[in-house]
């Protein structure tokens, strides 16, 4: 019998433990998933009341299972000295394993649930805002068509966020440009297109079917922040033409861009696919040289395509293949 017993023992595999394993952790329950959640929560408002706010359960629920939490860690994830709330360095490591435990659960639900095609789920999409007014809406709408359990959330993000999303798991896919900024993006090119000028009829340069960056640098511009991968295009053709630019006004909105080109003596300079020529307004091409801008479905490097977004990638390919210029 005491040799079956060594035997079994000597058979036996050890257990993983982590490094932040220690002896009281034999006698506590394993982390739950609801802890995360919370963890998460707090570490991205950095407040108690608003965490519980946003998961419909009281301040009490909320800190009684982060207190667990930090007891099974076995170390602080939160520093709540002088009436603020602070991750520790030990919340801030914590916090990036948190995220990815969380969305890789989220990604085996969904790649479980693809067992039944799309016939439920839901697709989150970043997408920036020169695609959102004129060419998302007919795609979305096909997609409705298609698909009407998909429930879908379309977020209008600079193209840095749309690849910080993507690797995070907010998001499912992204439309933006390249090159990608992070390595760990994959990316699909969909379309080249130009920068135009959009100008009032009435506009010193409207008679005109071309200008150069030298007649551009004359005028003053409106233009996107310098957040934006289309500005950061645009002041390196101005720097490579050795033209210091007007800008008289900046802006984050597309929108905006428009309107002030239409009822001011702005200039605005703009993705071809953004603009629309009307009564009011005309659009210039920009010559020596040629600005063009690649557009690109962004997929995240490592993670579960799902089924959803692999459906509305293909409407997508189909709608900007059929894109024609303005010229």
């Amino acid at each position: 019998m005491t040799g079956a017993v060594d035997a079994n023992r000597r058979l036996a595999v050890p257990r993983f433990r982590p490094r932040c394993y220690n002896d009281q952790m034999r006698i506590r329950p394993a982390i739950k998933y609801r802890q995360l959640q919370y963890f998460l929560a707090i570490a991205e408002t950095l407040h108690f009341s608003k965490a519980a706010e946003s998961l419909f359960v009281t301040q009490p629920t909320l800190s009684h299972q982060l207190s667990e939490l930090e007891a099974q860690i076995g170390m602080p994830l939160f520093d709540r000295t002088g009436g603020t709330v602070r991750l520790t360095q030990a919340g801030k490591i914590f916090r990036e394993y948190a995220a990815r435990s969380i969305n890789a659960i989220e990604e085996g639900c969904i790649a479980l649930s693809e067992l039944e095609g799309l016939e439920r789920g839901d697709l989150r999409l970043g997408v920036t805002q020169s695609f959102i007014k004129r060419l998302m809406p007919p795609i979305i709408s096909e997609f409705r068509l298609k698909y009407p359990a998909i429930q879908l959330q379309v977020l209008d993000l600079a193209a840095g966020s749309i690849e910080r999303q993507l690797a995070e798991g907010t998001i499912h896919l992204g439309i933006a440009f390249v090159p990608a900024m992070m390595e760990d993006t994959k990316v699909e090119t969909i379309l080249k297109e130009r920068l135009v000028v959009l100008v009032r009829r009435d506009h010193p340069l409207a008679e005109k079917l071309e200008v150069t960056w030298s007649e551009l640098g004359e005028h003053p511009l409106v233009l996107l922040d310098r957040n934006y991968f289309t500005r950061q295009m645009i002041d390196n053709y101005f720097r490579g033409a050795g033209i210091q630019h007007r800008v008289a006004c900046e802006t984050n909105t597309i929108e905006l861009m428009v309107s002030l080109a239409t009822t001011t003596d702005l200039a605005a300079i703009l993705p071809e696919s953004a603009v629309q020529i009307t009564n009011e307004v005309t659009a210039l091409a920009i010559i020596d040289p040629i600005p063009l801008r690649t557009s690109a479905i962004m997929w995240p490097g490592h993670r579960h395509r799902t089924l959803s977004a692999i459906a509305f990638a293909e409407i997508v390919r189909e709608r900007f293949a059929s894109i024609e210029s303005i010229f």
